[in-house]
């Protein structure tokens, strides 16, 4: 599957709150976007990208956070 730095990156760091906090690895938009150094706008296109593959889930309304599915922890932890 093919993935742009962006998306590689909001998986590994949504893989390491799953490993720290437990699964899913819940994060809203704005922290993602602190701690990646983006903006919202980009991290909610990173966000819908990655949900249409099946990798990430959201609350659907208006991509306030996302999570792994258990898919894509495993796509990233197996990378």
């Amino acid at each position: 599957m093919e993935l742009n730095r962006a998306e590689r990156d909001l998986l590994a760091l949504l893989a390491d709150e799953w490993d720290a906090a437990g699964p899913p690895g819940y994060l809203e938009t704005t922290i993602v976007a602190k701690r990646l150094q983006k903006s919202v706008p980009a991290v909610k296109a990173a966000i819908q990208s990655l949900f249409e593959k099946g990798l990430v889930d959201t609350d659907k309304v208006d991509i306030f956070a996302a999570y792994l599915t258990p898919e894509g922890y495993e796509f990233t932890r197996k990378g």
